[in-house]
């Protein structure tokens, strides 16, 4: 939760001056080069077929959804963007209880019909200008990020629980970044970096700390229910909306300070009753 609150919030003032498909192909390869190590060294054996193309495929959809989430997070503001592809939970407790066997209970319900509804105000915008109909792609953006990527968790602990872990994992990672590099080595799409040693300095401890952060989460799917690890760990916006306060000074209306904190609180209530 924490990593990937401060990486949320990190990517968001990169991707103010940088390219979104360079920011997530060259923060995610700096972030693996630790698991490739691990996985050579602790996971020696190459996965199944059926394992190698399940994580191929995750690894095709992670690689899409974080693409789609950083351009979210360059058109609008990341403390409406956060809590709205938070809401991946939704989806991945939703997916639980159908495909996995989980059981919901009314309580858990009543919070996903608080996040819903949060998701609702913050997505209010007066289309008057080019900012708000930026503002309100960004949001849709992010909400289709948040449903895909909601069910590829689904993917992922199935991953997560076969003798492989960390090779699948792996695999996963390198399907992402390959998914990402035509995107980001297409022509026209120029990096704007000022700084660039600071950019990359930037970029690794972004790619460290979003690439830890997810491979923890992996770790908890692999011990623990889609349900109960899911929340807590998209409870990262809290942290995200209060570095944007802080540092970025982004300011938004009344209506979608409301739904931003039915979208936390939902998530935690998910997270305290799971």
């Amino acid at each position: 939760m924490l990593g990937f609150g401060v990486a949320d919030y990190l990517a968001k003032t990169l991707l103010t001056k940088a390219n979104v498909f360079r920011t997530a192909l060259i923060s995610q390869g700096i972030g693996s080069l630790l698991f490739v190590v691990a996985a050579f060294a602790y996971d020696r054996m190459f996965p199944s077929v059926a394992l190698f193309s399940l994580a191929l495929f995750s690894g095709l959809i992670s690689g899409a959804v974080l693409c789609g989430y950083y351009g979210a997070l360059s058109l609008g503001k990341a403390s409406l963007v956060a809590p709205v592809f938070s809401c991946l939970t939704v989806v991945a407790v939703a997916l639980s209880f159908l495909v996995l066997g989980e059981t919901l209970t009314d309580l858990q319900l009543s919070a996903i019909t608080i996040v819903f509804l949060g998701v609702v105000l913050v997505a209010l915008e007066r289309n008057t200008g080019g900012a708000e109909r930026s503002r309100t792609l960004s949001l849709l953006l992010a909400l289709s990020a948040a449903v895909i990527g909601g069910a590829n968790l689904i993917l992922q602990k199935w991953i997560a629980e076969s003798g492989h872990y960390l090779m699948g994992f792996l695999i996963t990672r390198i399907s992402s970044a390959a998914f990402m590099t035509p995107l980001a080595l297409a022509p026209g799409r120029e990096t704007r970096l000022v700084e660039v040693s600071q950019s990359w300095l930037k970029l690794a401890l972004l790619g460290l700390l979003d690439v830890s952060a997810f491979f923890a989460w992996y770790l908890g799917l692999r011990v623990g229910l889609v349900s109960i690890v899911t929340p807590i760990a998209t409870s990262s916006p809290a942290v995200t909306v209060v570095l944007a306060h802080l540092f970025l000074k982004e300011r938004v209306r009344l209506h979608q300070r409301i739904g931003i904190v039915a979208i936390i609180s939902g998530i935690v209530l998910l997270s305290a009753i799971s």
